[in-house]
């Protein structure tokens, strides 16, 4: 048996107080893409030259995420888009297709965090049936059941072509329990650009 609640976070940034290490639960993190979606019309479109844009106000997070998702997206010349584009620079969008085109990418890859989660999970106990808890409950002898709350990082990942001006490619992730922030960022890398593989929308 289990519930989820949102907590209230700033949509795009990936430094939520979540990814704090010392809050996190040492527990093995796993991330899941819960859904995706591909232009058919765009399927096999191969782009070889994508800048990878981390949406987060933390220029050190910012950097280590896009370094991090373009190595996972082996195949392709993916770059981190810093490389190109200031921080202040993302605050313009003409100014970001500008410089991205000038410096010849046919595609960018823009990730965000779009919420924080929590799950809460009974642990233990036998409530399948009113005599089975029944019993269970009534006996001095029987171990306690607990609750165990698991921290869920939603993402959002947006695939663009430049030339066409369009969204080709979107993906959620959800990832349980990160134990850091760098695992938490090799994590989504790893299943979105295996997605991406998979549609072959990059090389």
């Amino acid at each position: 048996m289990s519930m989820r609640r949102n907590g209230g976070t700033k949509a795009g940034v990936w430094a939520l107080g979540v990814l704090a290490v010392g809050v996190l639960a040492a527990s093995c993190a796993t991330t899941d893409m819960t859904s995706t979606w591909t232009d058919p019309n765009a399927k096999h479109a191969a782009l070889s030259n994508i800048a990878v844009i981390s949406m987060t106000p933390d220029p050190g997070l910012r950097r280590m995420a896009e370094e991090t998702a373009a190595a996972q997206m082996k195949g392709a010349h993916a770059v981190p888009s810093y490389q190109v584009l200031s921080d202040a620079d993302l605050r313009d969008r003409e100014v970001v297709k500008a410089k991205l085109k000038e410096a010849g990418f046919d595609g960018v890859l823009i990730m965000r965090v779009t919420g924080v989660s929590e799950q809460v999970s009974m642990v233990g106990g036998p409530y399948g049936s009113f005599d089975a808890y029944y019993n269970y409950a009534g006996s001095t002898l029987a171990s306690p059941g607990y609750l165990k709350t698991d921290k869920i990082v939603h993402v959002l990942s947006n695939l663009y072509s430049l030339e066409e001006n369009k969204l080709i490619w979107s993906g959620v992730s959800e990832t349980f329990d990160p134990s850091s922030t760098k695992s938490f960022v090799k994590d989504v890398s790893k299943a979105v650009a295996k997605s991406l593989h998979k549609d072959r929308l990059i090389l």
